[in-house]
Parts: structure tokens; C-alpha cells; sequence
């Protein structure tokens, strides 16, 4: 692979990343309702036990 395309490859990885963290940032700003959150604790101690 020559430098060119790497950079390349590694230039659309950044940006990808910062959308990302765009995105996650915009995710984390969002109010969540309590029932959301509930399940999704139920969910985490059902994927939990699942692993033990």
C-alpha cells in the first residue's frame, strides 16, 4: 500500500471518529425517560447473568 492511501485510509478514520463523538455527544445531551433506563438496567443484569 503506498503512503498516499494510507494516509488516506487514516484521514477517513479520523472523521469517522469525530462523527462519532459528534454523535455520542449529541446522544449523551438527550433526555432519557425513567422506563428507558429501567429496562435497560433490567437488560444489563439479565445479559450479566447470562455471563457468570
Amino acid at each position: 500500500m503506498n503512503e498516499t492511501k494510507a494516509r488516506g485510509g487514516a484521514d477517513a478514520d479520523k472523521v469517522i471518529d469525530e462523527r462519532i463523538a459528534s454523535l455520542m455527544g449529541k446522544i449523551q445531551k438527550e433526555a432519557v425517560p425513567e422506563r428507558l433506563l429501567e429496562l435497560a438496567r433490567q437488560l444489563q443484569a439479565a445479559l450479566n447473568a447470562r455471563n457468570r
